[in-house]
């Protein structure tokens, strides 16, 4: 007889536990929510200065939009007129069709 009663224990633990989801379910995300789309990261990245022949490694703060895979680089500075700037910067080059149209042949 324990051992029914055991048996019996175990099926309604199993037959709870689904229960409690659905009677409180979490909140499904869905594509117009925009919680958890956007993730920091601290990394660094390399730039090649072509007058001094130079490279140089820097520090920074990264954004990635998970929804679309893009990347951005968190920039502040005072520029040359002396306003201060803060933004995020696109980290992807611009692609070849963006460009003018290649010359073929020469």
């Amino acid at each position: 007889m324990k051992r029914y009663g055991r048996m019996v224990g175990l099926y309604l633990a199993l037959l709870i536990v689904p229960i409690m989801a659905f009677a409180n379910p979490v909140k499904a995300a869905t594509p117009n929510q925009e919680t958890g789309r956007y993730a920091l990261f601290q990394g660094s990245y390399t730039t090649f200065d072509l007058k001094r022949k130079e490279t140089y490694v820097h520090q920074a703060v990264f954004l990635l939009d998970t929804h679309t895979g893009e990347v951005k680089r968190y920039i502040n500075k005072i520029d040359e007129n002396g306003r201060y700037i803060e933004t995020w910067l696109p980290t992807d080059l611009p692609s070849a069709d963006k460009r003018r149209p290649a010359q073929e042949g020469k």
